[in-house]
């Protein structure tokens, strides 16, 4: 039996590739860049990679998003024939298994990647899959065979000059020798590992185990101080790229170190930390190990409890690794690959052979007709699995449609019932506003009358003694202020009617870049914003193509007036706190993204912290002084875009740096 027939029945027995994992999420800022650029690349070869780019940025941290974009890019890479991004995910698909500990599956798909990759005459996805070759035999302690194919993928990477690959193999060579208590070979691999990448940083794939490795190596020649050096050094990359699973193993090699030192509270610690990280993102090894020396720790303790309950998670953790059915399965891979490259052997043998003894005609024709049987057999299992992976495909999305389906009518319920709430809210302050409005008009009028009657001179009157003067200008205060909180008290109260006014006013093509100057420039005409104009840079980038857009304008206008108000009153607030370097800039764009309008309004104020961040769009919220705002612009902004228009608001802060606002409406 071939590699290729082991390798099919594994994956009809749902052994290579399993169903879809959950959507993925983006995690940074380089995470998002990638997701951009997938968003606007065709599905050929160039998405395929783009596609196990972006997987790579997970693989540390979300095995399970890695995992889904690997087979998407493996599904895309088959429907375009192109092999070398099918080997590429191929391994990839290899290498995330094994970190969840699936080493059967694992070591079929790397032997599945590396004959893909032999064929397309892919050197470097040849190098990637005799590495991963060589992770999967050092996990089974099979360390010769590990050094052999780490050997083999240290040429080609050398061959291909990527040093800092290179270093990934050196390393891993020399925790093979310090495995097999080679510990003079193994310092050797790891100082040469630490030099190439001292000496090619960029990009940093593999210092967090380099690092890690070198530790090892350190303890078993018994430099305790320069082995914590370095597992120190090695947590601290795994913090800056956020491996979670290198991070895993260094706590555990870190609290190991400290059981051998007889620190036991301090190999608890790390070692608790350990089995929680590697239990993050299941890497079942690192959960063997860590949760094991937790049972022979709490077992030292006196601690039966605790002991039995990490014995029972390592029991697990190793039957899930190395339990019988997986241990068979990798026996009859191992088998198959030895019995295949015997029978290569053999045939060469044959063929040479034939060629000496003149037969080579009759070799040709007889190979030739078994080449061409299992062509067509090849060719009529592939079409097989492919009608059924197109069969299994279809269920998958009809699924995701029925699961969207069901999701969007849930939020179209709690929108009836929220805005069932609403309409009762409005008619409610409606008529609280009708009954409230002409007491605080009466009142508004009466202050300022009584502070014209004030400044009156009565005629043949003697002028007013000092005491008497002061009386009056304490009056003509009182009143000034009686005045503006009833102008404040009428705003709040306008406020709360838009607010819970229902928003059914009829839409209308609107020039939108239009609305956006109008609305600007009636922000920074406001008395409390024109004192400082002059001083605050006004950055505008209107798109000519936005043209006409359907929109309620006058709503529309009232959340972007508030926008812009936020923005002046941001950096007016900062210039007051900041030193004469500082200089305010407000900017606002708007552009096409896809079938949406966007308008981003942009300030370098003050920013916000995450706790106001979470808050700002509540009603009556505000982190202004008293008298200075009401809480409602925000949340009226935001309900008029999200529930008037159906679009969406969002924001982006940073505290003492920014804050950028932005508004997306469908055409």
């Amino acid at each position: 039996m071939s590699v290729p027939t082991v390798v099919r029945l594994l994956l009809c027995g749902g052994l290579l590739l399993g169903g879809l994992a959950p959507e993925v999420r983006a995690q940074n800022s380089s995470t998002n860049s990638l997701r951009y650029l997938l968003a606007r690349t065709p599905p050929d070869s160039a998405r395929v990679l783009l596609l196990l780019k972006l997987a790579r940025t997970f693989r540390a941290s979300k095995p399970d998003s890695a995992m889904y974009l690997a087979q998407r890019a493996w599904q895309l890479a088959r429907q375009a024939e192109f092999d070398k991004g099918r080997g590429r995910a191929q391994s990839f698909i290899g290498s995330v298994l094994r970190e969840r500990g699936e080493l059967p599956k694992a070591f079929a798909n790397q032997l599945i990647a590396l004959q893909i990759s032999r064929e397309s005459s892919d050197l470097e996805g040849e190098a990637i899959s005799l590495n991963s070759l060589g992770n999967i035999s050092l996990d089974l302690r099979q360390y010769r065979r590990a050094i052999a194919y780490y050997q083999q993928s240290r040429r080609r990477y050398q061959q291909l000059n990527l040093p800092h690959w290179t270093a990934g193999t050196l390393t891993n060579i020399g925790s093979c020798y310090e495995k097999i208590n080679w510990l003079d070979s193994a310092l050797v691999y790891q100082q040469q590992a630490e030099a190439l990448i001292a000496r090619f940083p960029q990009p940093r794939v593999a210092a967090a185990l380099a690092l890690r490795n070198m530790g090892d190596v350190q303890a078993r020649l018994g430099h305790h101080a320069e082995a914590f050096a370095y597992y120190r050094r090695g947590l601290q990359e795994t913090y800056v790229s956020n491996d979670l699973r290198n991070r895993a193993m260094a706590q555990y090699h870190v609290a190991r170190l400290f059981d051998k030192l007889l620190q036991p509270d301090s190999s608890l610690y790390y070692a608790r930390q350990a089995l929680r990280t590697a239990q993050a993102v299941s890497y079942r090894l690192t959960v063997m190990e860590a949760s094991g020396l937790l049972a022979r720790l709490h077992q030292a303790r006196q601690n039966v409890d605790s002991a039995f309950r990490y014995q029972a998670v390592a029991v697990a953790a190793q039957d899930s690794l190395f339990g019988p059915e997986k241990f068979r399965q990798l026996q009859l891979l191992a088998f198959t690959e030895q019995q295949r490259q015997l029978q290569q052997r053999e045939e060469h043998e044959l063929q040479t052979a034939r060629y000496q003894q003149g037969a080579l005609a009759a070799a040709v024709v007889f190979f030739v007709i078994i080449a061409l049987l299992l062509l067509r057999i090849t060719r009529q299992q592939r079409r097989a699995n492919q009608l059924l992976n197109e069969r299994n495909a279809q269920i998958e999305t009809q699924r995701n449609e029925l699961s969207q389906a069901l999701a969007e009518l849930r939020t179209a319920q709690a929108q009836l019932v929220a805005a069932e709430k609403w309409a009762f809210a409005g008619e409610l302050s409606a008529g609280i506003a009708h009954e409230l409005q002409n007491p605080l008009a009466y009142m508004r009028n009466f202050a300022s009358v009584s502070a014209a009657l004030l400044g009156q001179d009565q005629p043949g009157a003697a002028p007013p003694g000092g005491l008497e003067r002061e009386i009056m200008a304490g009056l003509r205060q009182n009143l000034h202020e009686i005045s503006q909180h009833g102008q404040r008290a009428s705003a709040i109260i306008s406020d709360m009617l838009a607010h819970a006014r229902a928003h059914t006013s009829q839409r209308q093509p609107t020039d939108l870049n239009a609305l956006v100057s109008d609305n600007l420039r009636l922000a920074a005409q406001k008395p409390a914003q024109a004192a400082a104009l002059a001083e605050v840079e006004l950055r505008t980038e209107l798109a000519p193509s936005i043209g006409l857009v359907s929109t309620v304008p006058q709503e529309l206008g009232r959340a972007l007036l508030n926008l812009f108000t936020n923005a002046f009153y941001a950096v007016q607030h900062r210039q007051r706190a900041a030193g004469p370097d500082y200089r305010p800039q407000v900017s606002v764009c708007t552009r096409w993204v896809g079938e949406t309008v966007e308008i981003q309004v942009r300030d370098n104020g003050v920013g916000m912290s995450d706790t106001v961040a979470k808050q700002v769009f509540q009603p009556f919220f505000t982190t202004k002084p008293l008298g200075e705002g009401t809480g409602l612009g925000l949340s009226l902004a935001y309900d008029i875009i999200t529930k008037g228009h159906l679009g969406t608001l969002t924001m982006e802060t940073r505290e003492g740096e920014f804050t950028e606002f932005t508004v997306r409406l469908p055409a």
